[in-house]
């Protein structure tokens, strides 16, 4: 029997002529966390439509001999020509016929279409010509899945969040205080920007902890006190 193909030159190949982003397991592992993954999961640019994507994906895949579509909605293989409706419906082909499944993405988990191009904007460049999604969007794709797997990923990936945030939160103006709150909030982060001298910043954080103790949350509420002790 012949050696399998590498998955990982059929992606080379799909980022050298396309935007591909890097999701997933491989993703995970690529910012810093030691597992084991089965396969490749990667976002392919969505395109002006899914017949364009279809058709980039399949010019690729034609270089390759033993590469194969499947439907992971439907359980079965899929020709070039049911590619654009089987990724319009469900966001998601399957490239078989490697040394590991590759799960292409137009539509991936918690995203619209349209989220691509600020995603993008947020990568990293990787050696391979994909880019690699920043921790913040993809903890956004790990999320309600309901996969033992995913849920320590989600843990990794917030350990990774929340230490940028430990950084910038207690010294950053309140522009970036905003942005940064817009993508991630919990009461620990916000605990953070308590220690910025900047009055704007700290009242941000203080009114986000206040809905929070509102809703009921004992966490924001203990921070809440702790606050109201030391600054009357």
């Amino acid at each position: 029997m012949g050696t399998e193909i590498s998955a990982d030159l059929f992606v080379a190949s799909l980022a050298k002529r396309h935007r591909v982003l890097l999701l997933g397991g491989m993703a995970v592992i690529a910012h810093g966390l030691s597992r084991k993954t089965k396969d490749v999961d990667v976002w392919l640019e969505p395109m002006q439509s899914p017949e364009v994507w279809a058709s980039s994906l399949a010019g690729v895949a034609g270089a390759f001999p033993t590469a194969r579509f499947w439907s992971l909605a439907r359980h079965r293989n899929l020709s070039a020509q049911e590619l654009a409706a089987d990724a319009a419906e469900f966001g998601v082909v399957r490239v078989a016929g490697f040394d590991r499944d590759i799960d292409v993405f137009r539509k991936p988990n918690e995203f619209k279409l349209e989220e691509f191009e600020p995603v993008w904007a947020n990568s990293k460049l990787m050696e391979d010509a994909t880019h690699l999604t920043n921790a913040i969007d993809l903890l956004v794709t790990k999320a309600n899945t309901g996969r033992e797997q995913d849920w320590q990923d989600q843990l990794f990936l917030e350990s990774l969040v929340k230490k940028r945030y430990r950084e910038r939160l207690p010294v950053c103006n309140e522009a970036e205080a905003r942005a940064l709150l817009e993508r991630f909030l919990d009461p620990e982060v916000l605990q953070f920007a308590l220690d910025n001298p900047n009055a704007e910043v700290r009242e941000l954080a203080l009114r986000h902890l206040r809905e929070f103790e509102a809703e009921g949350d004992p966490y924001s509420r203990d921070i809440l006190a702790a606050w109201r002790k030391k600054n009357g």
